[in-house]
């Protein structure tokens, strides 16, 4: 058995509190558990984890030998908790979210192997006595997967979500649809996902420097097909298990730009580009979906759709890199423009995304949109998260915007760890321990209630399959989780052993 010091260091978020005391408490190879129905998703992922090894039964009466109670006290913080472990374990949460993170801490008090497939020896699953109380700095601790440049299997999510939940994780933002791929089936709208989620190939090596024509297209790819698009009974699938998990899926439909895609499929939303399949390059297209009632009318549909498979999630409408020149050279929306008085790209994208984050408000959403929305002003009711300028975090919060912070800088994990003619070719390189460790201080200086919190990004240019995007993901993305949980500085590697042998466990490829 470990030490109580080996034990308390290799928390993961380090709680708030922690007290071990002489002693154990022996896991039963039956363990009885009482509490009300709003726990049992918390319950479930302890049954889970230890079903190799004991069974995890519901206290029938109350004479029964009960080794787990727990409770939901309003009084403690929404996400907090407290561990009492001594002749029974003892959890009392603000909220079931907590119950949830109660369960996975208790998780860590044991072998790192509890979070693989088995089996596992009972005799030496012992929990330490003793009390534990936490509770998160940052309400918004998320991780970002772009599902949109590289198809990632459905199976895949959700092994990437029980991931987040060691981490304390609380939201997945699921980047869905791009220029170079489409994955959301919308009804009324098939060629989405024949047409849009399929292209012919993919860019060799790095992006090239766009034409002057600003040409989105590249002759030299690899002509390997690529692409694949998810069914509703897979997205609502992962977000039932994002749900039970504690997880909130932020599913994103990037609008009015990176909509090549779109045009693809239906060339009578765009500006009259000829464009007959996805993009094969990356970066920035100077190509998107046009201003006419019907593209309007189409971003409504495709809203519609999200809302219905994601009942509970907020919106991300993207509203990021579009340069907008085609609106004025495409004469119904250089009309309308001129009969709203509109002469720049800017005011024209404001137009638009008041439209669009309008209808999702009228539905009773939170709407949330990249930084890009503050340059002409985003409506009120905008959450800003912001990528480009760590000082826009201030600025987006001084306007009134509930913000999120995703600098590139310190978060964007797509970038590589090293350099070098053995590294793979990445965005950009390198990004180290270092680098994600400086998230902190972007965080510490933001002094307002607006600041929700932050998370990182795994863009998929690069990242071709899953065991790709875990490479990019950890360890790098363990320190971000733990800053946005603790509040505190970035802890060294070396104190993230415990964890790493938990990702290992798991079968989670992260970066040696």
């Amino acid at each position: 058995m470990p030490t109580n010091d080996t034990l308390i260091r290799g928390l993961c978020p380090q709680p708030r509190q922690v007290q071990l005391t002489e002693g154990q408490f022996p896991l039963p190879s039956v363990l009885t558990w009482t509490g009300p129905d709003e726990v049992i998703n918390a319950v479930t992922i302890l049954t889970e984890r230890l079903a190799p090894a004991l069974d995890v039964v519901r206290a029938t009466s109350h004479t029964d030998d009960v080794s787990l109670t727990v409770i939901v006290d309003p009084a403690l913080e929404a996400e907090g908790y407290r561990i009492d472990i001594d002749a029974q374990v003892r959890i009392t949460a603000g909220s079931p979210s907590g119950a949830r993170w109660a369960v996975q801490t208790l998780l860590q008090l044991l072998t790192p192997w509890v979070y693989g497939p088995g089996p596992l020896a009972l005799k030496h699953l012992c929990l330490p006595k003793g009390v534990i109380v936490d509770a998160p700095h940052h309400s918004w601790r998320g991780a970002h997967l772009d599902v949109s440049r590289h198809f990632m299997p459905t199976s895949f999510i959700m092994n990437f979500l029980d991931v987040l939940a060691v981490h304390k994780l609380n939201r997945l933002h699921l980047h869905l649809t791009d220029d170079q791929g489409w994955r959301l089936p919308v009804p009324g709208w098939p060629r989405l996902t024949t047409v849009g989620a399929w292209r012919p190939g993919t860019v060799r090596g790095h992006q090239p420097p766009p034409d002057d024509n600003g040409c989105d297209d590249v002759a030299e790819h690899d002509h390997i097909p690529h692409g694949g698009a998810y069914t509703v009974d897979q997205l609502r699938a992962i977000d039932e298990r994002a749900q039970l998990l504690g997880i909130t899926v932020v599913p994103e439909v990037d609008l009015p730009g990176h909509t090549e895609s779109v045009v693809a499929a239906y060339p009578e939303l765009g500006c009259g580009a000829p464009i007959s399949h996805p993009r094969t390059a990356f970066g920035v297209s100077e190509h998107h979906i046009n201003l006419t009632d019907a593209a309007l009318g189409f971003c409504r549909d495709v809203l519609d759709a999200v809302m219905e498979i994601f009942p509970n999630s907020p919106i991300h409408i993207g509203g990021d890199e579009c340069p907008g020149k085609e609106w004025f050279g495409h004469k119904p929306t250089r009309t309308r423009l001129a009969e709203l008085g509109i002469t720049t790209p800017h005011q024209a994208q404001a137009w638009f995304e008041r439209q669009i984050c309008g209808h999702v408000v009228a539905a009773g959403r939170q709407v949330i949109a990249w930084d890009e929305v503050l340059e002409a002003g985003a409506p009120e009711e905008v959450t800003v998260m912001v990528w480009r300028d760590a000082d826009d975090i201030a600025r987006a919060a001084a306007a009134g915007h509930d913000v999120i912070a995703a600098p590139a800088r310190h978060t964007y994990l797509d970038h590589g760890m090293e350099t070098g003619p053995q590294a793979p070719v990445t965005i950009d390189a390198p990004m180290t321990m270092n680098d994600v460790a400086g998230l902190h201080d972007v965080l510490a200086a933001v002094n307002s209630p607006h600041l929700l919190g932050g998370q990182f990004q795994l863009w998929t240019e690069y990242l071709c399959t899953p065991a790709q995007v875990e490479d990019a993901a950890f360890p790098r993305g363990t320190s971000i989780a733990e800053q946005l949980w603790t509040g505190n500085p970035a802890r060294p590697l070396s104190e993230l052993e415990a964890q790493t042998r938990r990702l290992t466990a798991m079968g989670v490829n992260w970066h040696r």
